[in-house]
């Protein structure tokens, strides 16, 4: 519980010093100028590691430039992205269940749940209270409930 109030105040503070999101696409996915900060997504499932792709190994996606660190990478997301893509579009799995919060996540703190790549956050603040990916794996389907109820409401079309 005291790592959820240490969590929701680093959220505060992060807000506050962040600037607004460039595009609607930015607003729903952790684009960062590139998807994944250049990680290649399709690693995490085939190689079992956060694996830094290229540029010259890139493919874009709905508006989106992925990179891949090797051909055969690319080629598999490009048979079948979805199989691929990070749930809650790309944010910090922790936040959206927490706080249902947008909150950048680092891409070497993930794990794939339930089939679905997911990612958390890391900051000085977590390096000194512990893990949000442990404290997520202490609960993971609550959390996994709580973060799929919030991402479907944060993400709802108003008219």
């Amino acid at each position: 519980m005291k790592k959820t109030y240490i969590f929701i105040a680093m959220l505060f503070l992060m807000s506050a010093c962040s600037s607004d999101a460039e595009s609607p696409k930015d607003e729903v996915y952790n684009v960062g100028g590139v998807a994944l900060d250049g990680y290649d997504p399709v690693a995490y499932y085939e190689q079992g590691e956060a694996k830094k792709g290229t540029e010259a190994e890139s493919f874009n996606y709905n508006g989106l430039a992925y990179h891949f660190s090797s051909t055969k990478n690319r080629l598999l997301f490009m048979e079948n992205p979805n199989k691929y893509l990070p749930n809650y579009g790309g944010w910090c799995a922790y936040a959206v269940a927490e706080t249902s919060t947008k909150m950048k996540p680092d891409p070497a703190q993930w794990q794939i749940q339930d089939g679905e790549l997911i990612l958390f956050t890391s900051s000085m603040i977590t390096k000194l209270t512990g893990s949000l990916k442990d404290e997520w794996n202490e609960d993971p389907e609550a959390f996994e409930t709580r973060a799929d109820s919030n991402w479907t409401e944060m993400n709802q079309v108003t008219p």
